[in-house]
């Protein structure tokens, strides 16, 4: 069986799917982050994105995994491929990013079941209403309050988004709220309160 089929969410498409035309980020389980207009998910798989509304270019914005920005006319992403997105977009969340860190990259293998994700979705569970921080394959990190979970998706709200290769978090001034494949969770953390 390989990582995408492990990775792959229905949930997560299809509520994709139901927020055709909006502002959207997608994160990848390769490091890679998508900013860009939703405009169709094409045979419940691939996502196609034009230039966001909120974009502070004329461009689809791809952030790699070391922190660099490219820019193109439009894109096709494999939703198999997601581990989170980023709703209710307010300001471009890549402007200004600090690309000053050095990705860190992890291999995976494909042979290597992953089963303890299933155990951290039930610690996860107890925790709704509080501030967590859920790390996911490729290396991103989100902060927030956790509202819900539902059809293995994290819902959270007042979200810090960290990604590989920066140390400036997309922060909820930007986007707004984060939904989370939890078939692509890695760590489930509680945020102190000082």
């Amino acid at each position: 069986m390989s990582i995408f089929t492990e990775l792959r969410n229905q949930s997560l498409v299809r509520e994709l799917e139901r927020e055709l035309n909006t502002d959207v980020v997608l994160f990848g389980f390769d490091g890679f982050a998508y900013f860009g207009n939703l405009q169709a998910v094409d045979d419940c798989r691939i996502a196609i994105l034009s230039p966001a509304i909120e974009a502070k270019c004329n461009a689809v914005e791809i952030l790699s995994p070391g922190g660099e920005i490219l820019h193109v006319d439009f894109t096709r992403v494999d939703l198999w491929n997601i581990v989170a997105k980023g709703t209710a977009i307010v300001r471009d969340p890549f402007e200004n990013l600090d690309a000053s860190l050095e990705s860190a990259r992890t291999d995976f293998e494909e042979a290597t079941e992953r089963t303890e994700s299933r155990h951290l979705v039930r610690v996860l569970c107890r925790m709704v209403g509080d501030s967590v921080v859920l790390t996911t394959l490729g290396g991103f990190s989100i902060e927030g309050t956790l509202i819900a979970i539902d059809d293995c998706l994290a819902i959270l709200s007042n979200t810090d988004i960290f990604v590989p290769g920066s140390s400036t978090p997309i922060s909820d001034r930007r986007i707004r709220s984060a939904v989370v494949n939890l078939e692509a969770l890695t760590s489930v953390s509680g945020v102190c309160c000082c």
